[in-house]
C-alpha cells in the first residue's frame, strides 16, 4: 500500500496532523491527528510501498515492544487510515 500523494504531516503547536493539499491549497476539514508512533511510520512512507507487516516490525524495532502488539497496532492505524481515505493499495 501507499499514502497518497496529496497527503502532508504539518505541525501545529506541538501537535502533528495529517491534511490533504490539492496543489492550490491545504484543506484543514478533515484533520487526522498522530501521535509519535504514527508520525513515525507515515513520516518515513511517503513515497514507499509498505505493508501492516513492515509498520510492525519498525514499530517492533523503534519502541522494543513484542511483536504480536506491534502487529495489532500496526494494524489499527492502517485501518483508520484506509478509513479516512489516506492509503491506497
Amino acid at each position: 500500500m501507499k499514502i497518497k500523494e496529496n497527503i502532508t504531516i504539518k505541525q501545529i503547536g506541538d501537535e502533528s496532523i495529517l491534511v490533504a493539499n490539492d496543489g492550490q491549497q491545504i484543506s484543514y476539514t478533515r484533520v487526522i491527528s498522530l501521535n509519535s508512533s504514527a508520525e513515525f511510520l507515515i513520516a518515513g512512507s511517503f513515497g514507499n510501498d509498505f505493508t501492516v507487516e513492515d509498520w510492525a516490525e519498525r514499530l517492533a524495532e523503534r519502541y522494543g515492544i513484542d511483536r504480536s502488539r506491534a502487529m495489532a497496532d500496526a494494524r489499527a492505524l492502517v485501518d483508520k487510515l484506509i478509513q479516512a481515505g489516506v492509503l491506497y493499495e
